[in-house]
C-alpha cells in the first residue's frame, strides 16, 4: 500500500512539473533554425566572394529544407553537403522542427524559382546581393514567427523585431 502511495506521489509531481519543463525549451528549435539561415546567408557571401561566382540560396517549396550553391541553371541537381567544409562548393540543411519561407511583399516581384526552390538571394562576386530586401520568416507552431531581412548592398541579413503585421506579439 505504502508503494502505491509513493508512487502516486511521483505521478502527480511529474504531472505538474512535466509542462514546466516544455516551457523552458520555449522555441529553442524555431531559434536555432533562425540562426542556421543567417548562418547560411553569411555562408553565401563568403563563397561568393571567394571563388569569384555567384552563389544562391533557397528554400525549399515546402519550407524544410535550405539550399545554398553556385548560382546555375543546375543549381537543384547539384550533389549537396550537409556541413560546410574546404572542398564543400553546395550545401544544402534540413529545418527539422521549423519552417521558413519568404514573405511577400506586394511593392516586389515575386521571388524567383523552379518549382522545388524559392530563391532567397543571390550574392555576387563583390559581395552585395541581387534581391533587395527580401524577408524571410522561420516559424515554428505556437510562436510569432522570426523574421529576418536579407540587405542587398552589404549582402548581410538581421533580425526584425516582431511586428502584429506579420503575426508577432
Amino acid at each position: 500500500m505504502e508503494t502505491m502511495a509513493v508512487l502516486a506521489i511521483i505521478l502527480i509531481i511529474a504531472a505538474v512539473t512535466f509542462p514546466t519543463i516544455n516551457g523552458l525549451k520555449g522555441n529553442a528549435d524555431q531559434r536555432a533554425a533562425a540562426d542556421m539561415v543567417r548562418g547560411r546567408i553569411a555562408d553565401a557571401r563568403g563563397l561568393a566572394m571567394e571563388r569569384g561566382e555567384p552563389y544562391r540560396l533557397a528554400i525549399s517549396a515546402d519550407g524544410t529544407r535550405i539550399r545554398l550553391a553556385p548560382d546555375t541553371a543546375d543549381f537543384g541537381s547539384l550533389p549537396a553537403a550537409d556541413e560546410p567544409g574546404a572542398a564543400v562548393t553546395c550545401l544544402e540543411s534540413r529545418l527539422d522542427k521549423a519552417t521558413a519561407g519568404l514573405i511577400a511583399d506586394e511593392s516586389a516581384d515575386a521571388p524567383a524559382g523552379d518549382g522545388s526552390w524559392v530563391t532567397v538571394g543571390t550574392f555576387l562576386p563583390d559581395g552585395t546581393c541581387r534581391e533587395v530586401g527580401s524577408v524571410i520568416a522561420v516559424s515554428e507552431g505556437g510562436y510569432p514567427p522570426i523574421r529576418i531581412q536579407l540587405r542587398g548592398v552589404s549582402g548581410s541579413a538581421r533580425v526584425l523585431p516582431n511586428d502584429s503585421k506579420y503575426g508577432g506579439g
